[in-house]
């Protein structure tokens, strides 16, 4: 009797165990599921463009069709609750079925709204900004109507409000939308025609041409000036939270001697630092592609990077790849992570280089994995990194006009000229900060803080002085206080993490 009844309690907590495991099964799915935009009108309102039979196909069969492929293919993805417009953002991290049905369920929710009864008169100030852009409103109809004769096969024409702010019209094949971040130079769509056959062909038959001209009858001027006006009061918002959360800084930083230990680390075995630095391009490529621009693509010397993000110009974030604090920061955010999840934390310390290189790559690989939670407008990891970072800029700056200042009085005025524009060609790819003249000839100079000077066996060792790597300025310039050594870059030797001068190439020794 007594077996009987714990095979029953068994029985009972297994049911149990099966129906949590069933409504957890369904909540997860509840969560994704993407859901159906209701037609803001009746199937055979639309007459002046299109017939109610083909609405009523394109609506139920198509558009619904995607959306429940899509929401199949999420429920076998784990991924908890996603927005629609999310998963078109970062669509390179989903396959082919989601990246095809999620971009007709996007696109189609936008294009119904896009569709008006009444025939309206462009009008705002998307009006006033196809003026400026095409000259008149007649330029840009011709041009639209160009590009989407220009598409072959199937497809959609857009006019995209680009990372600029200027406007652009392009196309897209199959369901790809300019949101996409595997667009190249695409944009936020305000205006949108649907050029695959199932839209027009009952009515047109092979007369596309045709179906393109009517579009101008139906177009909802009223909702494209609203997309327009909401994306860009999205951008003001975003660079003003943004701007607010740089202030703020209410997340630990890490501390010096942590930060020492990432500083020696990257100066003691450049291939880790080479393989994070890699990673955070692409991640900062693919988290913010609204902001990345490719070189010259912002202005012409510019190097590829995120601009305009905190406001105008390019973006702390850049150095993100070569920040030491930021380097720790993630480590140890990532680690209470990997804690809580109770995996194998991330450690460098009494390891061979090799085994260095292997954790690196694991801590890349789940960085990777987490990038859009940690570079989250909104995490305490980004507001640290961002905090960081400005702060790091602001003292290098301040540490390079103190710099110039005293080298002006050794060698004038105008002998001495900051040229270390953040982005520019110089600073990335010579290293310059500054530019020095004597006796008619140019010296190209770096910049660095230090911490302490060292003299032994005929050589200066210099301590504390950030980055270190191989540079191709003539002058290498480390200034503390009112100090400023200058030192012949040419006789620079990089041992053990610091760099090391035989005491022949100390040039100037200048205090103010």
């Amino acid at each position: 009797m007594k077996n009987l009844k714990n095979k029953i309690h068994l029985l009972e907590e297994e049911i149990q165990t099966r129906e949590k495991n069933k409504e957890k099964k369904l909540f997860l799915m509840e969560m994704k599921k993407i859901g159906i935009e209701r037609l803001p009108y009746a199937f055979s309102a639309l007459k002046q463009f299109i017939d109610p039979e083909t609405m009523s196909y394109h609506y139920n069969k198509h558009y619904k069709g995607y959306v429940d492929k899509l929401n199949d293919a999420l429920q076998k993805k784990k991924g908890g609750d996603v927005e629609l417009e999310e998963i078109i953002r970062n669509i390179s991290k989903y396959d082919k079925t989601i990246r095809n049905n999620a971009g007709g369920a996007f696109n189609h929710a936008l294009f119904w709204k896009m569709l008006s009864p009444q025939t309206q008169r462009p009008k705002g100030d998307v009006l006033s900004h196809i003026e400026k852009e095409f000259g008149n409103f007649n330029n840009f109809k011709k041009k639209f109507e160009q590009v989407a004769k220009e598409r072959f096969g199937s497809g959609w024409v857009w006019l995209v409000l680009t990372k600029r702010n200027s406007l652009k019209i392009m196309s897209t094949t199959n369901q790809d939308n300019p949101l996409m971040n595997v667009i190249e130079n695409g944009g936020y769509p305000i205006l949108g025609l649907d050029l695959w056959e199932h839209a027009y062909y009952l009515k047109y038959r092979n007369k596309r041409d045709m179906y393109i001209k009517n579009f101008w009858k139906a177009v909802n001027w009223d909702f494209v000036n609203q997309l327009y006006d909401t994306r860009k009061k999205d951008k003001v918002n975003e660079t003003k939270k943004l701007q607010s959360v740089i202030l703020e800084g209410k997340s630990q930083r890490c501390s010096k001697d942590d930060t020492k230990k990432i500083k020696e680390l990257f100066n003691k075995n450049p291939t880790v630092k080479r393989i994070y630095q890699s990673t955070i391009q692409r991640v900062l490529k693919d988290i913010f592609p609204e902001h990345y621009y490719d070189k010259g693509e912002y202005s012409e010397g510019q190097q590829s990077g995120i601009y305009d993000f905190e406001g105008d110009g390019r973006s702390v974030i850049n150095k993100l790849n070569t920040n030491y604090t930021c380097f720790c920061i993630l480590l140890n955010d990532i680690n209470q992570v990997m804690e809580r999840s109770k995996k194998k934390k991330f450690n460098f310390e009494n390891k061979t280089p090799e085994e260095q290189i292997e954790e690196v790559k694991r801590f890349v690989n789940t960085l990777k994995y987490f990038q859009s939670r940690i570079f989250d407008r909104n995490s305490n990891t980004f507001e640290n990194i961002m905090t960081t970072l400005t702060q790091t800029h602001e003292r290098g700056a301040k540490t390079e006009e103190i710099a110039t200042a005293i080298m002006k009085k050794k060698f004038g005025r105008d002998n001495v000229r900051i040229v270390g524009e953040l982005g520019g060609s110089i600073d990335m790819f010579e290293d310059t900060d500054a530019i020095i003249k004597i006796d008619g000839k140019e010296y190209t100079a770096q910049i660095k803080p230090f911490g302490q000077i060292i003299e032994e066996d005929d050589k200066f060792i210099m301590v504390d002085t950030g980055q270190v790597k191989p540079n191709k300025t003539d002058w290498l310039v480390f200034q503390k206080g009112k100090l400023v050594f200058v030192f012949d870059n040419l006789l620079t030797d990089i041992v053990d993490g610091k760099f090391t001068f035989p005491t022949s190439a100390l040039l100037y020794t200048i205090e103010s």
